[in-house]
């Protein structure tokens, strides 16, 4: 504990903060990041005692995308800082490790704008498999690496963030252990969950053959139950890092955006299938809500939208 707790440093308070509150590694860089961002622009010996409202004003204005700052950071971003340094605070100033009154981040959050999510449609869907299958049959008939390498493993991946729309985090902790295929069920863990619970979601028939694929890939490779499933590094002749991270998830995606000709990221697949689940007739909001695994079914209503041709028919109707 630092023995000054008038002068206490923001490291000092993360470190207490995180202490007290037991946060995981992931977690704890939500709030490192946005204080690497305040100290960037108040300085390095800025103490958070240091810091007014009018200051925290100051750095929005300076950081804020605006008409006048194009390259600032987005509302989002702002508000996701806010948030965190406003929690921060609220634990200091608790605690008396600040000597403040109000807190300086208390309603400094702006308005954003609601845009609707980024999907992907039908097409973007059929080139990325496409650009996959095409890799997947050079390096059959070559025997040596594609561009998408190893292609029959990232297509594994591509079929289970669109049939299952879990996150990336989720992907990354799933263990052979954690896929039944007799029940054609899979859990996903708490670990790499958002909202910090584990559940148990089924197999898709199309989804299926794909990790069927994965599994006795995976058996052949000596894998134990325990060992990270969606692993390329145990698959290519080039990764060689002993665990998959998200560098590497997000690195693949990039090269398939390339040659499939649009944006395709796993937080898309997330929002296309959620999308999707709640245009389909039969909808259901809290089946939608369990399969996504939202706390706050709020969350689950952002999808509900109504498509163009069944709004362009309720305008005709007149």
């Amino acid at each position: 504990m630092p023995k000054d707790l008038n002068n206490i440093s923001f490291p000092e308070l993360l470190t207490e903060y995180f202490f007290e509150k037991w946060l995981a590694p992931k977690t704890q860089e939500s709030y490192t990041g946005p204080v690497r961002r305040l100290r960037h622009y108040f300085g390095e010996d800025a103490c958070p005692s240091d810091i007014s409202r009018r200051m925290v004003n100051r750095w929005r204005s300076a950081i804020l995308s605006t008409p006048q700052n194009p390259n600032g950071i987005a509302a989002t971003s702002w508000n996701n800082y806010a948030r965190h340094l406003r929690a921060l605070y609220n634990f200091g100033i608790e605690r008396e490790y600040i000597p403040l009154e109000k807190n300086p981040f208390h309603g400094v959050t702006v308005r954003e704008l609601q845009r609707r999510h980024k999907t992907l449609n039908a097409s973007d869907i059929a080139r990325a498999r496409e650009a996959l299958e095409l890799c997947r049959r050079y390096e059959v008939i070559k025997h040596e690496p594609s561009p998408l390498h190893p292609a029959w493993f990232w297509s594994v991946v591509v079929e289970m963030f669109y049939h299952t729309g879990i996150r990336l985090n989720q992907l990354l902790t799933i263990q052979g252990r954690d896929i039944n295929l007799r029940q054609k069920t899979f859990v996903a863990s708490a670990d790499g969950a958002k909202n910090g619970r584990e559940s148990a979601l089924p197999i898709t028939e199309p989804l299926y053959p794909h990790l069927l694929t994965l599994m006795r890939s995976a058996s052949a490779a000596g894998f134990k139950r325990g060992d990270q499933l969606f692993n390329v590094n145990r698959f290519s002749e080039r990764h060689r890092r002993d665990v998959m991270d998200t560098w590497q998830v997000e690195r693949f995606f990039n090269r398939l955006s390339q040659y499939s000709g649009g944006r395709i990221t796993p937080h898309r697949f997330r929002h296309t299938l959620a999308t999707d689940l709640m245009r389909s007739p039969g909808r259901d909001l809290h089946l939608t809500q369990t399969v996504c695994g939202h706390t706050d079914i709020r969350s689950t209503l952002g999808y509900v939208h109504n498509d163009i041709d069944t709004l362009r028919r309720y305008l005709e109707q007149r």
